[in-house]
């Protein structure tokens, strides 16, 4: 009996001009997770990520699955069009999807709601029996213990050639209003047996030599112990790896300690703003801008690079937020600022109370715009041209040769060579960004 074939996409729209692009692939696992959940016995499977190769549109399939962010649903949904003009199903899932699963049903025969490994063997049940539901959505999240490795032999080789995606925990209970990521995974950490991680990590390593590793997690540091348990796992392999943390990490020395020890390079910390009524009124309320500076050094005393995270566009944020900000920055020596617009992503909080306060823009109704660099909401105090002028000053500002220098000189030199090259290789795409959205020469603040 010969298998079915399963054609599965992750959608890119190559039009949109999306903010701090990496200057290399960065592998994807959404989708290669997917993967791993058909039965090999019954289905051969084949994985597309648009980022690098084109999606075969002649491509004979049983079923077409798709996932896309946010910004690539337009083009994820004309994909889904073409492929049932075809008689083929299409099936959707991914953050976007499951907070718009209506929209999406317009263009495909059924979506995943949330995590795919709860609801995978009905869905593909319904498939073969001709029986397909519009919406599979498993009632709880479902455990992340004893899954399959993701199907990461499906992509070419140059995927993995600079960085190897993977991940030990799902969920975050944090509740910050503009973040629709525990919609998805949860309000709760799940993490998965330290044992499969590793074996997971050393299946890659052992293929290459210096192993680069980004944990998805939404917090590497979540839960300590389970953290330190991991990471003094880690140590042995002798890799590199990076992560989005919490600033509450920097308050946990062993935790620092056994991060460094284990190869971690830098991690993505969520300040938002230096405003505190910003942190509270967005959910934050636990962070401190009185001690940001603290967590910097601790995160420095480490030897660890901080890519800072800003948003713009709070409901405090006056026309002086910029400068403030960029000031900081140079200040503190955080290696890689990365600055953002404050976006109403589909499901969150942010986006129901923008409108009942009738703060969406019409610019909002288009997908292709929510690459957090653009303004799609009436700002409180401020005008939406000072918002989107001042955030691309503040991005201009920054990846300017002379304030890379300038502020590498206040941040330690342990990973200093990584640091200058983080932050020259996407000087082309953060340039390509603002000459797309802003016509003219960029004023400073104090010009306003």
């Amino acid at each position: 009996m010969s298998r079915r074939k399963a054609y599965l996409i992750h959608a890119i729209d190559k039009s949109v001009v999306s903010s701090d692009h990496p200057p290399f692939p960065f592998p994807v696992l959404g989708i290669t997770t997917v993967a791993a959940l058909f039965p090999e016995e019954e289905w051969e499977v084949e994985v597309v990520d648009e980022d690098l190769e084109p999606v075969d549109l002649n491509r004979e399939a049983d079923v077409v699955g798709i996932s896309s962010l946010t910004m690539n649903a337009p083009h994820a949904y004309e994909l889904a069009d073409y492929f049932r003009s075809r008689s083929i199903p299409v099936v959707m899932g991914g953050l976007h999807v499951s907070n718009e699963p209506e929209e999406a049903l317009e263009h495909c025969d059924a979506v995943v709601r949330g995590e795919a490994e709860g609801v995978m063997p009905m869905l593909l049940a319904d498939l073969s029996a001709g029986t397909l539901k519009n919406i599979y959505h498993s009632p709880k999240p479902p455990p992340i213990y004893g899954k399959p490795f993701a199907r990461r032999d499906l992509l070419r080789r140059h995927h993995h050639r600079h960085i190897f995606a993977a991940q030990a925990t799902r969920g975050c209970p944090n509740n910050c209003e503009f973040c629709s990521v525990p919609l998805f995974f949860g309000y709760k950490y799940r993490p998965r047996p330290v044992q499969d991680v590793v074996a997971e990590i050393k299946e890659v390593s052992d293929i290459y030599s210096q192993l680069n590793v980004f944990f998805v997690d939404d917090n590497i540091g979540g839960t300590p112990r389970y953290a330190k348990e991991l990471l003094r796992a880690l140590i042995p392999l002798k890799i590199r790896w990076a992560s989005f943390a919490s600033l509450r990490m920097s308050e946990d020395p062993e935790l620092l300690d056994l991060a460094a020890k284990s190869g971690c390079t830098q991690l993505f910390v969520g300040f938002e703003s230096l405003d505190q009524l910003n942190l509270d009124i967005a959910g934050k309320s636990w962070a401190s801008t009185k001690q940001f500076t603290q967590h910097v050094r601790d995160f420095h005393r480490a030897g660890i690079i901080v890519q800072g995270a800003f948003i713009f566009g709070h409901d405090d944020d006056t026309r002086d937020i910029f400068r403030r900000t960029v000031d900081y920055v140079q200040e503190s020596g955080m290696e890689v600022p990365v600055f953002s617009i404050l976006t109403p992503y589909p499901g969150t909080a942010l986006r129901r109370r923008l409108i009942k306060e009738g703060r969406l823009l019409e610019a909002s109704k288009d997908w292709r715009k929510y690459d957090v660099g653009q303004v799609l909401f009436l700002p409180a105090l401020m005008t939406p041209d000072e918002l989107q002028e001042g955030y691309l000053w503040a991005k201009k500002y920054c990846c300017a040769p002379r304030s890379i220098i300038s502020r590498l000189w206040h941040a330690p030199l342990k990973n200093i060579p990584l640091a200058l090259i983080l932050n020259f290789s996407m000087w082309r795409s953060k340039m390509r960004e603002i000459h797309a959205k802003w016509e003219g020469p960029l004023r400073a603040p104090a010009q306003w």
